[in-house]
């Protein structure tokens, strides 16, 4: 519908559309998209109930028309045979696409439909519970689970698309039954997101998918082009929050090329293959070699994927990388002579899940209760029997038969087929001894005998699960899960291990992983305690760990780490390389700081082979600096691009990142956890006519762009609150280099005595209007918050708040976090400091003039700027880290200290006199004052001073 001027006449145009699309889709029985424009800007609209819905605008830029045509064909589909480039894949599918924001819609309605099916709320379970071990927390997200079954069709459809499969056999496209019957097994099969077929419209949707994506030229694919899709799709914050750093292709190839030698000899695992960059090129580089060597084409794919493996606990991430091993075999197969399996699994790498009783191991599955019942999950199987509580369960399955994948596949295939025979656990145990003789070509053995005994009890659980309708996922769930087993037994299976395993804090897993985590890294010698306990990280003990159970003896192992890894405290153990299930000899390390775009966080390479003598991360590395064009770059623009050197490894932190260099670190503490910020910070509320109580003003949670979910969800608060507790709080936006910028108001709930009071105190001394308060911010905490804190024990965590009372007159903080350090002097005895800020009592004012002079000075800076965690826009965080340098104690009777005291103070005062205007930035405000100190000489004259007292 053409308009001369859109925003004039959309009514009009929208009206039109609502017309056009009813009458064109009931004449043809297909769905339209009505596109609404005046040239300049266009609006694509689809029906949905029974009206237009703007899917998405576009606005023409002059200058980039090629734009305009890729939205227009995203929108229209116009264009056959289009290439598989980063880009395209995006406009046509990505976040943005038409395509996509369609789906989007048609997934909601879909997933209500089927809610409340029992295996399709099975399916959603146990989606929630393996991403649950992935993240190390719970992950309950429509909007993510929707996401990844868009993924997961448009995967399958690529896959599909490779086999030449009709697009209008929606099941077939899903379940992977052309690939079986073709001879490829593995790289498509029924899995948690067939929910989809479940649901009236579902087919239909597939199907719609499935020939948008027939439109790519799939056989033209050069890099894992479902990772740029995945990328697009889910949010970065979402992704950074979740721990999701994928590799760009240039490093992959890179890292394989260097890390597997020999690629027709050496067995190669990545046991965290994400997306399967790193399998992708690990098979290009078998098969380009394959080729070299002049292998009879016919054996190429066999090779490859006996060569090749990989595994990932992310169930979306394990059918996007099965697809992704499927192109990079794509060149291999049609000339293939036999059939072929893709070795990806989903399986826990460093088996988690696995227990040990009487000397026998075996993996445990927990199997979520059924909607609408309750009661703790009891296991059935191993050493405790088959018992059950309102419809939960474990299943166990023993190690002695899971280690011998084939074996087992045939075993599951018995539990399925025993079940559906409605056989009894004696027939079915029959059943199995005949399998493994068969397998084995022999009796079984007493343990064989033994194991057999707990998959029967395994056996009538899932015999159970079937006649309740729950048992559709248990054979992939089983067959993948045990996998491990198979690749760490005996002698080891992987001759390489590569790859980019999860980067998890360990302040950011549940608790259950929490322990779990600190007693793996105990055992194996890496754990870092103290006040670093919290900056552990998951990376290094799944590095550890899988070299332990998966590297074979003088193996290579090559992983993309933190940077951190080279450097920080919470690593030094992990440096050494002796841990108590493999000693690694590290030989080479690359340092990727320099490298734009890449991560959010700096990153690095580590290389080392297992040996009987571990070896430190070497002193000298390879440094790449440079920018790219694009995070995914080819290896070969990478090479042009990037610079590389040979340098000094970057200072490594000590363990104990409390050992003092300086007695002020032990003077400083950090300020209260007044998170979140709804609960604590308000803005008073206008009356209008009636004014406001000045004994008790109404006020309202301050509200902000910055808040993150669940609170950005959750209404405001307001209460009238009595104005002894409505205090000044100083966080870390509050304070610009020698200078109080602002204030910000806040509810903070602290008597006279200096004792945090909750709704009840409150009310028990009589203050109604701070119990109110309390009252809603307490209700609001204990339905939201993610710890086992009450909402005063937050704010006062360690006793943060508690110990600004009373106030001193005289106070020094810092800001926590920044490119750039702030400090300044506050003399407000009744305000309170925020975690951001960092705060002590100097014995005179002379020496909290010679604190701010130094933790102000770029001196200072620079020397510890290899010591601070890094982050995508450089050094951050400052904690405790500026006392790591000798700073002495101030005193008067040494002239240099004088002199820097001297300095703060005319800082300070010439800070004061910088116009600002109030709407300014922080950040721009701390860069204001920086810029006029020194161009006033102030700033280069306390740097000197600072580089004499240091050097001193």
């Amino acid at each position: 519908e053409f308009k001369s001027n859109l925003a004039r006449e959309r009514a009009d145009a929208v009206e039109e559309l609502s017309r056009y699309l009813p009458e064109r889709e009931a004449a043809t029985g297909a769905r339209f998209i009505g596109i609404a424009t005046d040239g300049l800007d266009w609006e694509a609209y689809e029906m949905r109930g029974g009206a237009p819905f703007l899917l998405r605008g576009y606005k023409t830029d002059p200058k980039r028309p090629d734009a305009l045509l890729a939205w227009l064909d995203g929108a229209v589909a116009t264009r056959a045979e289009i290439p598989p480039d980063a880009l395209n894949i995006i406009a046509e599918l990505g976040a943005g696409s038409i395509a996509f924001l369609r789906a989007q819609g048609d997934l909601r309605a879909a997933w209500a439909s089927v809610i409340d099916h029992p295996t399709a709320s099975l399916q959603r379970q146990l989606w929630s519970q393996l991403l649950t071990l992935v993240y190390g927390k719970e992950v309950e997200d429509d909007e993510l689970w929707l996401q990844h079954t868009f993924l997961v069709i448009v995967a399958k459809s690529i896959a599909a698309r490779i086999m030449e499969v009709e697009a209008d056999d929606p099941e077939a496209i899903l379940s992977g039954r052309v690939f079986t019957a073709a001879g490829i097994y593995g790289a498509v099969e029924s899995d948690f997101f067939d929910w989809i077929l479940l649901a009236p419209a579902g087919p239909e949707l597939v199907r719609r998918l499935a020939r948008h994506v027939g439109r790519f030229r799939l056989r033209e694919v050069r890099i894992d082009v479902l990772k740029i899709l995945y990328e697009s799709l889910i949010d970065r914050d979402q992704r950074h929050g979740l721990g999701e750093y994928y590799t760009p292709d240039w490093l992959a190839a890179k890292l394989v090329r260097r890390a597997v030698e020999r690629p027709l000899q050496q067995t190669v695992l990545d046991p965290a293959c994400g997306s399967g960059t790193f399998l992708f090129h690990a098979v290009r580089r078998v098969l380009d070699e394959a080729e070299d060597a002049g292998l009879e084409r016919t054996l190429w794919a066999a090779e490859a994927t006996r060569l090749v493996a990989g595994m990932d606990i992310h169930p979306i991430a394990v059918i996007i990388a099965r697809v992704t091993y499927l192109l990079a075999l794509a060149p291999a197969l049609g000339d293939r002579t036999g059939s072929v399996s893709i070795p990806v699994y989903l399986s826990d790498a460093m088996q988690l899940s696995v227990q040990s009783y009487m000397h026998r191991q075996e993996l445990v599955i927990t199997v979520p209760a059924a909607p609408g019942t309750s009661g703790e999950p009891v296991r059935n199987g191993g050493a405790t029997g088959g018992a059950t509580t309102n419809g939960a369960a474990v299943l166990a399955f023993p190690e002695t038969l899971a280690r011998d994948g084939p074996l087992f596949d045939k075993l599951i295939e018995d539990v399925r087929a025993a079940s559906n025979a409605t056989e009894s656990v004696d027939q079915f145990r029959r059943r199995g001894v005949r399998t493994i003789e068969q397998h084995y070509k022999r009796d079984l053995h007493a343990p064989e005998e033994i194991a057999l005994d707990d998959l029967a009890k395994t056996y009538v659980t899932y015999d159970r699960l079937r006649r309740t309708g729950r048992d559709t996922i248990w054979g992939y769930v089983a067959r993948n899960l045990t996998r491990p087993f198979t690749f760490s037994y005996g002698a080891r299976w992987a001759a390489v291990l590569i790859g980019n395993p999860p980067w998890l804090a360990f302040r950011h897993m549940t608790p259950g992983l929490q322990k779990r985590f600190k007693e793996l890294a105990k055992g194996e010698r890496i754990f870092v305690g103290g006040k670093m306990a919290t900056q552990n990280d998951l990376c290094a003990l799944f590095t550890v760990r899988a070299a332990g159970l998966y590297l074979q003896a003088a193996g290579t192992l090559a992983f993309v780490l933190p940077r951190a890894a080279m450097r920080g405290g919470q690593y030094a153990p992990f440096r050494t390389g002796g841990y108590e299930g493999a000693r690694i000899s590290w030989y080479e390390a690359w340092d990727l700081d320099r490298v734009e775009p890449l991560f959010p966080v700096p990153a690095c390479v580590v290389i080392g082979r297992r040996r009987a003598t571990a070896k430190s991360i070497p002193d000298k590395v390879t440094a790449y600096a440079g920018h790219l064009p694009m995070r995914d770059a080819s290896e070969a623009m990478a090479d042009e691009r990037l610079k590389l050197t040979s340098v000094d490894a970057p200072p490594a932190a000590r363990i104990d990142a409390g050992e003092r260099r300086s007695d002020f670190q032990k003077m400083f503490r950090q300020g209260a956890t007044l998170v979140p910020r709804m609960l604590c910070l308000v803005e008073r509320k206008s009356q209008g006519r009636l004014g406001s109580s000045a004994a008790s003003p109404l006020v309202a949670s301050r509200r902000s762009t910055q808040e993150k979910a669940p609170w950005k969800s959750l209404p405001a608060v307001e209460a009238p609150v009595e104005r002894a507790f409505l205090k000044p709080v100083y966080l870390g936006e509050s304070i610009l280099p020698f200078r109080v910028w602002r204030a910000f108001e806040g509810v903070v709930p602290m008597s006279a005595r200096g004792e945090v009071l909750d709704a009840k105190a409150a009310t028990d001394l009589g203050w109604s209007g701070l119990a109110g308060w309390m009252r809603a911010a307490e209700a609001a905490w204990n339905t939201s918050k993610r710890n086992d804190l009450s909402l005063v024990e937050q704010f006062d965590f360690y006793g943060k708040l508690t110990s600004q009372y009373p106030t001193p007159p005289l106070r020094v903080v810092y800001s926590k976090a920044g490119t750039h350090p702030a400090a300044c002097l506050i003399r407000d005895v009744s305000g309170v400091i925020d975690h951001m800020l960092y705060w002590a009592a100097p014995e005179s004012e002379d020496e909290g003039y010679f604190l701010i002079a130094i933790l102000n000075s770029e001196a200072d800076r620079k020397r510890i700027e290899t010591l601070q965690s890094r982050g995508l826009f450089g050094a951050r965080h400052f904690d405790k880290v500026m006392f790591t340098l000798p700073i002495p104690r101030f005193s008067a009777a040494v002239a240099l200290h004088r002199d820097l005291a001297a300095a703060g103070r005319e800082a300070e005062g010439l800070a004061a006199t910088f116009e600002i205007p109030e709407a300014t930035p922080f950040a721009r405000a701390r860069r204001a004052v920086r810029d006029g100190l020194r161009e006033a000489g102030v700033s280069g004259r306390i740097d000197a001073l600072v580089t004499r007292l240091l050097d001193a």
